[in-house]
Formats: C-alpha cells, structure tokens, sequence
C-alpha cells in the first residue's frame, strides 16, 4: 500500500479538520510530512492509516493484528508505504 501526503490532506479535509486547525495549521502539519509524523506517533496519521486498511473492531486490537502482519514501512515526506506479509 502506497499513501501520498495528498491523499492524508484530502483524508483530514474530508473529517472538517482544515476548520478545526485552521487552514495555515493544517498546511504547517502536514509540511511536516509523513516521516516525522510516523516517528512521533501522530493519532491523526495512525487513524488514517487505519481508515485505508479497512478494519472495524476494537482500535488497540486491529492495531497489534495489523502490526504482526507489517513486512516493512518506508516514509518520507511525501509518501508512506506499507508491505504485509500475506
């Protein structure tokens, strides 16, 4: 799975977070990029993350199940890719 900063943009739009930060918030947040946002452990990108693997469930329990199936993870600033194990 391959994820673009704007694809996470037009997903934190979509959730009415441009409103809630503030529009030069936003666009401070995600100059951060992928990269820094995954080191820190960023709720925002964790939840979209989730949103694009389509789980339902408890969050904490998809969260460990999806984590035993992670293969590898590369980011950078404007892109995210995630390869499962089958």
């Amino acid at each position: 799975m391959t994820l673009r900063i704007e694809d996470f943009e037009e997903w934190l739009r979509n959730r009415g977070y441009d409103r809630m930060m503030g529009e030069q918030n936003l666009k401070a947040f995600l100059s951060l990029g992928f990269a820094p946002l995954l080191f820190s452990n960023s709720n925002l990108l964790i939840s979209f993350l989730l949103s694009h693997f389509a789980v339902g469930g408890e969050r904490e329990k998809m969260r460990f199940e999806i984590a035993k199936r992670i293969r590898s993870i590369s980011a950078s600033r404007e892109e995210i890719k995630i390869e499962l194990n089958d």
